[in-house]
């Protein structure tokens, strides 16, 4: 990914996670872990977007919450009303979930095991791969 790339994302996800901590440190509700993780899933984007030497393991990280949350999300839903008739777009079913599974679940199990990007995604042309990439794009300084 290019260095001006990066730097939108990071700054972007620092940017979303200043607001959660302070919606979090605001709300009159306080399940503190609860809170904290948005701010924190935040803080993991911008170290993947900034850092070499956390790219890896904040996307690995990145990678284990969107398949675990997938996979919850399509868990609720079968157990809710498996045998129930499909309602259409915009509520709730089984489906959708699996669908979701299928889109950010299965990529993100790759990027947890890997620690980066399929290379048949969609977006896998703009993003680095391996120690070579990385350094490549370092060194263009674009």
């Amino acid at each position: 990914m290019r260095r001006r790339v990066r730097w939108t994302v990071g700054g972007c996800a620092l940017l979303f996670a200043a607001f959660f901590l302070f919606l979090a440190l605001r709300s009159p509700h306080k399940p503190l872990i609860l809170l904290a993780l948005p701010p924190f899933f935040c803080l993991l984007i911008a170290a993947a977007s900034f850092s070499d030497i956390l790219h890896k393991t904040a996307s690995r990280i990145i990678g284990l919450a969107a398949s675990l949350l997938s996979l919850a999300y399509l868990v609720i839903e079968i157990r809710s009303q498996p045998w129930s008739p499909y309602p259409g777009l915009g509520e709730p079913h089984w489906l959708h979930a699996a669908l979701a599974f299928l889109v950010f679940g299965l990529p993100g199990i790759y990027v947890a095991v890997r620690g980066e990007y399929p290379a048949w995604g969609k977006a896998a042309r703009g993003l680095p791969r391996g120690k070579a990439a990385c350094a490549q794009n370092h060194s263009h300084g674009a």
